[in-house]
């Protein structure tokens, strides 16, 4: 989905009512299907509420959390900030469509599995909050911290968040989950709005054109650009992708096995392990069958070609000056697709590597500072969406910027991820994404859209694994891969 701001969302849609291409209420309709698709499909959303309590404001996005909670076959209250003669023409055709008997207005009650949906204030609305709507919002709050195993869901955006800048005012909605509809609006993306947003899900304005100069775009599901082709019916392993992966030391055999077992869940059709001998015998007897592990005696023994795509760093630790040197070759040499994870980007940092670029790089905060320090010297950019940008200009690859709003670049396109959540803060998920971008990558997927399908898919696949165990605290990334392969067929 593209970013744009609430201007240009709002002429979008005028020009289509003036055209008479579409009529308000037709595309109310519309978006309330295309939410309840999008509901019905997300991992978080996989349960049958207890009950439903919208907040509802005047404008039409009260009638859009009121369609769509009216597709719940349970209570639904509504928290009302206006009386019901002062709600928008079509959101009182929505309300008319609930059943009097499943209706009321009372203050929810704390209940196990409640489903709460922001609806009050939409993305055009600017400034603190007036009475009761920062009254509603408190109680929002309030419910989805007191109601166990609750979701807050919010209509387009969290009311209290400005849609351009994402300034948070007191109170703002804490959303697990908002929708954007139609385009995502730039202020969901600012650094720190994401506790207020949580979770992107996109919902598409069907009919409504937005100008090509909104070139940013947003991961969301139904992506075709993230999604492997089907394979042919002769497919066999060696056309399904090899994967050369360099990783594991004494004491971080774990990000060795994970990122190995992750690019076999995502497909690859051959997946071979390289490591030195202290860590063989242990990395032998613990990884899958499916993974070939070869001892090298040191990095220089490893072989650069044969494979579509190499994985470079998990758990490589501080390997001596001799392998430093020739992981560098390896780098320079090594034929495909090329990710370079964790230590591998420690090394980057400190020596200076040459990064070649068809190489993929996938930082967390720290290492991304690491690495701007050597490559941007000086240079102290404002943004993480700046961040970024700066890095691929000064050094031309692809990047994956970790955080809870993952950025994904190559200098010429953008592209944020939409999907996981705070139950992915747990050790070992960097190492998972990394293999499934290197199995993604030896299947075929151009650099930028391996990154951004994997991290997609690991964002989806963690949600259901974090549902399908209980909604624990975190997620252990090993649990991702039972839910890879349903997520990426």
């Amino acid at each position: 989905m593209k970013i744009a701001t609430c201007a240009t969302v709002r002429a979008a849609e005028q020009a289509a009512f003036q055209s008479g291409a579409v009529h308000s209420l037709e595309l109310m309709d519309a978006v309330v299907e295309c939410m309840w698709q999008a509901v019905q499909a997300a991992p978080e959303l996989q349960f049958a509420p207890s009950q439903v309590v919208v907040y509802a404001g005047k404008g039409n996005n009260a009638g859009d959390a009121i369609g769509l909670a009216a597709r719940y076959n349970c209570p639904l209250i509504l928290r009302a900030a206006c009386n019901e003669a002062d709600f928008s023409p079509d959101t009182q055709v929505q309300l008319a469509r609930v059943p009097q008997q499943r209706l009321s207005t009372s203050i929810p009650a704390p209940l196990p599995g409640t489903l709460i949906v922001d609806g009050l204030l939409g993305s055009g609305a600017k400034g603190s909050l007036r009475e009761p709507y920062a009254t509603l919002v408190q109680e929002m709050n309030e419910l989805r911290a007191t109601a166990p195993c609750s979701i807050l869901l919010a209509i387009d955006i969290p009311t209290g968040l400005d849609a351009d800048t994402g300034t948070a005012n007191s109170p703002t909605v804490q959303a697990d989950i908002s929708c954007p509809i139609g385009c995502v609006k730039p202020g969901m993306l600012a650094d720190g709005a994401e506790n207020h947003v949580g979770r992107l899900l996109p919902i598409p304005l069907p009919g409504i054109e937005f100008p090509p100069t909104c070139a940013d775009t947003v991961s969301m599901a139904g992506d075709k650009e993230l999604r492997l082709p089907r394979r042919a019916y002769s497919c066999f392993k060696n056309r399904a992708g090899r994967v050369n992966i360099v990783a594991g030391s004494v004491g971080y055999v774990g990000a060795a096995q994970m990122c190995a077992e992750a690019a076999v869940a995502a497909g690859a059709g051959l997946v071979a392990l390289y490591c030195l001998p202290a860590v063989y015998p242990i990395l032998a007897a613990r990884v899958a069958p499916e993974i070939m592990v070869h001892p090298v005696r040191s990095y220089a023994e490893v072989p650069t070609s044969g494979a579509q795509a190499w994985l470079i760093g998990p758990g490589l630790g501080n390997p001596p000056a001799a392998n430093r040197l020739a992981l560098q070759q390896l780098i320079l040499r090594a034929e495909g697709t090329l990710v370079l994870d964790a230590d591998a980007l420690n090394l980057a940092a400190k020596l200076g590597w040459v990064i070649p670029p068809h190489a993929i790089l996938t930082p967390h905060p720290g290492e991304m500072q690491r690495l701007l320090a050597t490559y941007a010297p000086g240079a102290h950019p404002a943004t993480r969406r700046d961040t970024a940008q700066l890095f691929v200009e000064k050094c031309p690859c692809t990047l994956l910027l970790k955080g809870a709003r993952s950025i994904i670049t190559n200098g010429s396109r953008t592209c944020y991820n939409g999907t996981g959540g705070p139950y992915m803060a747990c050790g070992g998920q960097g190492d998972v994404l990394a293999g499934v971008i290197a199995a993604l990558s030896a299947q075929g997927m151009s650099p930028f859209q391996a990154t951004a399908g994997a991290a997609h898919a690991c964002g989806l696949a963690a949600a259901a694994a974090w549902c399908s165990h209980g909604f624990p605290p975190a997620v252990r990334p090993s649990e991702l891969l039972a839910f890879l392969p349903h997520i990426l067929g």
